[in-house]
């Protein structure tokens, strides 16, 4: 399979939902138009139409004496029938799960018997990368002993209670060398980029009841198991309302060049956002809300974008970005 297979165009996508929907209960005519059109443009749908109703896939469909349609190619088993119509993998996409089976940090979400099974079905398909192809330069080297088993332990523990809405207890050594056991609720991952750590967000309890927010370096965790304890009734698991912010938000402005909005996006994807379109200057306005611990890496970061953003306020935060530019320009001319 290539990347631009036919299976992947517009008609077999709009096929495909008008067959599993029909194969849920029989759909009128009007129904199955309606289907199509929500996948393709009308241009499309005047050409799939005739064809499904009385051309080369009608076939595709058995008609019922009350004017309505179902997938005639699995009546019985509708689970089977979805497996059935579930697009096959193209070899690019092999080739890029291939790549991903090398990245220690992929590894971790997965259990060693799902590892041989993925390993075993990609053994024959080149990697679309090596890790080795990627040097970060701006990435601290002290990164997270991904590939260690006690911290591959660890950190499944965390994965299976998180996924479960389980507490956990975990022992933990703080920053100062304190030992600390702490029962949490933990809510999700954290991965920082330039530190090259997860963290794990998470709440801690006191006699059963919600107390504190925590963010915990996972390889600070020196152990840990899933609590028995019941999670407290009422719990709500989007931490944005234990998780403190700055008083204001950073606001940039977003230049419409070099797919500045796109990698804002993903670079900002763990921040809350507001962004809004000014067709005036053609450009983004983004609001970033964030934690007054995570500020020097925001700031960092944003700095990272050059010229392509504008950073707009609020004014303590604009007075640090002139700091760190004054201090960089000095040490970039001092060395000459």
């Amino acid at each position: 399979m290539e990347l631009f297979e036919e299976i992947y165009g517009t008609y077999f996508q709009a096929i495909r939902k008008t067959l599993l929907d029909a194969n849920e209960k029989p759909l009128t005519k009007k129904e199955i138009e309606a289907d199509i059109l929500r996948v393709c443009s009308l241009e499309s749908a005047l050409a799939i139409i005739p064809k499904l109703f009385t051309g080369s896939w009608s076939p595709l469909l058995t008609s019922w004496q009350d004017g309505r349609f179902s997938c005639a190619l699995c009546k019985e088993d509708k689970k089977t029938h979805k497996n059935f119509l579930k697009l096959p993998l193209t070899r690019l996409q092999k080739s890029w799960l291939k790549a991903l089976l090398e990245d220690p940090r992929f590894r971790l979400f997965f259990s060693d018997t799902s590892l041989s099974q993925l390993e075993e079905a990609f053994h024959e398909i080149p990697p679309l990368y090596n890790m080795s192809d990627f040097h970060y330069f701006d990435q601290y080297k002290d990164g997270d002993p991904y590939e260690q088993p006690e911290y591959r332990k660890i950190f499944q523990t965390i994965l299976k209670a998180m996924t479960e809405h389980r507490p956990l207890f975990a022992a933990y050594e703080s920053r100062t060398g304190n030992e600390l056991t702490l029962e949490v609720l933990p809510c999700r991952f954290q991965y920082s980029q330039k530190d090259d750590k997860f963290r794990l967000l998470c709440v801690s309890l006191y006699h059963g009841r919600p107390k504190k927010f925590h963010v915990l370096n996972v390889a600070r965790i020196q152990a840990c198991h899933i609590s028995k304890n019941p999670v407290p009734a009422r719990f709500d698991w989007d931490i944005s309302r234990y998780q403190k912010q700055a008083e204001e938000p950073v606001e940039i402005r977003i230049h419409n060049e070099r797919n500045a909005l796109e990698r804002c996006m993903l670079r900002f994807a763990n921040y809350e956002k507001q962004t809004v379109y000014e067709p005036e200057t053609d450009t983004w306005l983004c609001a970033i809300y964030y934690d007054p611990a995570d500020e020097t890496e925001l700031l960092i970061e944003l700095l990272s974008f050059g010229p392509v953003i504008q950073i707009l306020g609020p004014e303590d935060f604009l007075a640090e970005v002139r700091r760190r530019v004054k201090r960089q320009h000095e040490l970039f001319y001092s060395a000459e």
